[in-house]
């Protein structure tokens, strides 16, 4: 391994065409877009693939490699490796900004106290003194995704501002655990030591150096050119398509974390670079510097401390990659996605080979089974072992924000306790509307259907359209967030806690979109269900709403326990009266 003897072996052929247009039609597929690097680090030659199927829009214009996808999570390799470079430009001299006076060097060591002091200070003091820029960037923090926390007027300040009020789930580097604001938190760090946007930074340092001319974070302005692939969500035997999620108004918010919009094309550049260890092979110019590339890609963080079978090793975490051994073979990989697109990147370091799969829908598994058929048919690898993807069901829903595969609204609530169906509620619906606050989340108001406020009857006409059957018994609320709009509650039965309820966030589209008017509506981020109740106070009065696990799919599911709710759980959203 390491070094090419002989022409690579091909990984577009007929029999991986006919592979790929299988798989796209039994999940639904519109567009599929895929890149292969095969790089020889005896001669440093880079030959490059495409394949692409399908369509980019729901008039039926194809799908090519110049077709651009928002590319999701995969985008925080180039926030970390900003991050290092930026680390790089000081220890060189080349930026000569002052750095706070308590720190000597700035380094992946480097206490975020020390850094970014305005937001980083929380009740937990260890977090606050110990955590550093390696922490932060290998998901080790201490918080689980607080995805609901930010709304689509937020910005990465905004953001960072609110982190004081957001519990950490677990003491900082106890475990794994994903989290999407501490990568706002590395491009907070890029703008605030570099002087420019970190847009702006990855662009002139890593975009253009790489020839990638048609990668940028401007999706809505790539949507108004007609280079971006609509988007679609799986459902009914057919996709729909949804509009943009990553609008003018989140762009920033999501760019560090999230944000970027490219093509096979341009990544098959990035992969060549990191195959051939952050110095470009065509230009010979480095992108990253040697200290840097080594500490991104090597693994810092224990996703999963066994094998998932026993061809592939255990999975660590580095920094915006995870690594790990399939087969033999040595693999850095990641996934990303937004509603409506799904992206999976990978190399092998020491066979010369990097893959990149773009699909303009939310079905995770095309990504991963056409990579892997690419990478079993040019390695010659065994068949059925999942290489490029091999991740445990946390960190697939994590890693990749994508949205569930159901055909209607969301998968079945897990069972929680003894909650075993929806149920009456004990109160008047009227005793539990109102608005509920949390100090990390901000504000909802659940509406009753005896609300009568144009706001609620106007909310309650929208959900009625979508779910014409839905039972009478369920509240509802306008709450704009990234991920989601509106929030249904659900009442179930429960011996520990006779307010239990689900709520079920989703995004409501009475008028469906695009060329089918017919109303839908698209689960949030995790297609999750989550356990709540409400909470009376000593006069039989509803007082606040408590999730024993906040919007997280951590488990063990804390009980929902009459007694200590507002104490225990981890979120509380207490209610505001007049």
């Amino acid at each position: 391994m390491g070094f090419m003897t002989r022409p690579p072996k091909r990984a577009i052929t007929p029999e991986l065409s006919a592979y790929a247009q299988k798989v796209m039609d039994e999940y639904q597929t519109p567009g599929l877009s895929i890149g292969v690097v095969h790089f020889d680090k005896g001669t440093g030659k880079v030959e490059t693939e495409y394949g692409f199927w399908g369509n980019k829009t729901e008039d039926g214009a194809k799908a090519t490699n110049e077709t651009l996808f928002v590319i999701g999570s995969i985008s925080k390799a180039f926030t970390a490796s900003a991050v290092g470079i930026l680390m790089d430009d000081f220890a060189q001299g080349r930026n000569v900004t002052p750095l706070p006076l308590n720190v000597l060097r700035f380094t992946w060591d480097t206490k975020i106290r020390d850094l970014l002091p305005e937001y980083w200070n929380f009740t937990d003091r260890w977090i606050t003194e110990k955590a550093n820029v390696k922490d932060i960037l290998s998901h080790v923090s201490g918080f689980p995704r607080h995805d609901f926390s930010y709304g689509l007027s937020d910005t990465p300040a905004d953001l960072a501002s609110r982190l004081k009020f957001l519990p950490p789930a677990f003491e900082l580097r106890e475990r794994w655990m994903y989290n999407n604001q501490m990568f706002v938190l590395g491009g907070l760090i890029v703008e605030t030591y570099s002087k420019q946007s970190l847009t702006s930074f990855v662009t002139s340092r890593i975009f253009k150096p790489l020839g990638m001319n048609d990668t940028s974070y401007d999706a809505a302005v790539e949507e108004e050119s007609g280079c971006l692939s609509q988007s679609f969500a799986r459902g009914n035997g057919t996709a729909r398509r949804i509009p943009l999620w990553m609008g003018p108004s989140s762009e920033a918010l999501l760019a560090a974390a999230g944000g970027i919009v490219s093509n096979t094309i341009d990544m098959n550049k990035w992969l060549a670079m990191l195959l051939n260890n952050g110095v470009d092979p065509t230009s010979n110019v480095t992108i990253l510097p040697t200290s840097v590339y080594d500490t991104v890609t090597t693994a810092h963080a224990l996703v999963l401390g066994r094998a998932l079978m026993p061809s592939l090793s255990m999975l660590g975490y580095g920094l915006g990659w995870m690594r790990y051994s399939a087969q033999g073979h040595e693999v850095i990989v990641h996934g990303g996605g937004l509603p409506g697109f799904l992206s999976e990147i990978g190399y092998f370091p020491d066979d010369g080979l990097g893959v990149v799969s773009f699909i303009n829908q939310n079905a995770l598994e095309v990504n991963t089974l056409v990579l892997n058929r690419i990478v079993t048919d040019v390695l010659g690898l065994r068949e059925g072992a999942n290489i490029v993807a091999p991740t445990p069901p946390t960190f697939r829903s994590s890693a990749t924000t994508e949205q569930g595969n159901s055909p209607n609204f969301g998968q079945t609530p897990r069972p929680v306790g003894d909650h075993c169906g929806e149920q009456t509620p004990p109160l008047p619906l009227e005793a539990y509307a109102g608005t509920y606050s949390h100090p990390g989340y901000g504000s909802f108001t659940l509406c009753a259907p005896s609300t009568k406020t144009s706001t609620c009857k106007e909310l309650f006409s929208n959900y009625t359209t979508v779910f014409p059957s839905q039972p009478a018994e369920y509240l509802h609320a306008a709450w704009p967030r990234v991920w989601f709009s509106h929030l249904r509650v659900k009442f179930h039965y429960s011996s520990q806690n006779r307010h239990a309820v689900y709520l079920d966030p989703l995004t409501l589209f009475p008028n469906g979109y695009g060329k089918d008017t017919s109303p839908f509506a698209f689960p949030s981020v995790l297609d999750i269900q989550y356990p709540a109740a409400f909470v009376e106070d000593g006069d039989g009065r509803i007082k606040g709403l408590a999730l024993p696990n906040g919007f997280n799919d951590i488990e063990p599911i804390s009980p929902i326990l009459d007694d200590r709710l507002e104490e225990s759980s981890f979120l509380y959203f207490e209610k505001l009266f007049e």
